[in-house]
């Protein structure tokens, strides 16, 4: 997933992810996400600017999750290419499990299937897969192309909104 973030100039202590980053007139521009430390590197961190965490925080706040993100109801397994020869199937997201009640279920979609391309574009991982999902709202209709039974299937499926 792609974030923005920014990367202060004062040491990010360990532990204090998800932290505040203060100015120097104590107010909070920003909440620490990520922090590097190795033989290479020292006292790289990064975090969230407060203009991005807000809206997260007042969702949190006004309904215990943050509103407005499309959720399909799948997990899935990317299927590398080795993997894709060695089996005979297309490189794709392997259906591992669906979840009861939701958007992939009443679409149709079953553990074992492959999901290889979302709205006519192809797609080799989950990470392509939730990047073109998250470019919906919830309610939106997407077309998901399944790999089932050496055949390729469209299916409709309406994007749920996740509570969690």
């Amino acid at each position: 997933r792609t974030m923005t973030s920014t990367q202060p100039d004062a040491a990010i202590n360990p532990g204090n992810s998800g932290g505040p980053l203060l100015n120097c007139y104590g107010q909070v521009i920003g909440i620490n996400s990520a922090k590097i430390s190795s033989s290479d590197v020292e006292g790289l961190g990064f975090a969230i600017p407060i203009n991005s965490a807000t809206p997260i925080v007042n969702d949190l706040i006004k309904n215990g999750y943050v509103t407005g993100r499309p959720l399909i109801g799948l997990s899935g397994e990317d299927i590398t290419e080795v993997m894709a020869k060695y089996y005979n199937i297309p490189q794709g997201v392997y259906v591992r499990f669906i979840t009861s009640g939701s958007s992939a279920e009443a679409a149709g979609i079953k553990a074992g299937d492959i999901i290889v391309g979302v709205n006519g574009t192809t797609i080799k991982t989950m990470s392509e897969l939730n990047e073109i999902k998250d470019k919906f709202k919830p309610g939106d209709k997407i077309t998901l192309t399944i790999y089932r039974n050496g055949k390729n299937l469209d299916v409709s499926v309406t994007l749920a909104e996740a509570k969690n």
